[in-house]
């Protein structure tokens, strides 16, 4: 269900401008310091940004992000149910 408040205060005093395939948005970038891949007991970095569900294009796999940090590809898209949206991304170009 999502949520009934307005998230734009959110990613205003938290966020960073960018440009997802071209079209201005606001995201909350971070790098985990560490993740499992595969049950293997592999851990890697992952770069990922929140972002607001309704700014995110349908078929954003692929899709180019610019942001202060870098220019990352965006590699997979979870939505939470709640209006937000995780994207996982693909090194800085």
């Amino acid at each position: 269900m999502p949520f009934a408040e307005d998230l734009a205060p959110f990613f205003a005093d938290f966020g960073d401008a960018g440009t997802l395939a071209g079209q201005p948005v606001r995201v909350i970038f971070d790098v985990p310091t560490e993740q499992q891949l595969g049950g293997m007991g592999v851990l890697s970095s992952v770069p990922q940004v929140q972002i607001a569900t309704a700014s995110v294009p349908s078929g954003v796999e692929g899709a180019t992000l610019v942001i202060p940090q870098g220019t990352y590809t965006v590699r997979e898209h979870v939505a939470d149910g709640t209006g937000l949206s995780l994207l996982m991304l693909r090194g800085s170009a």
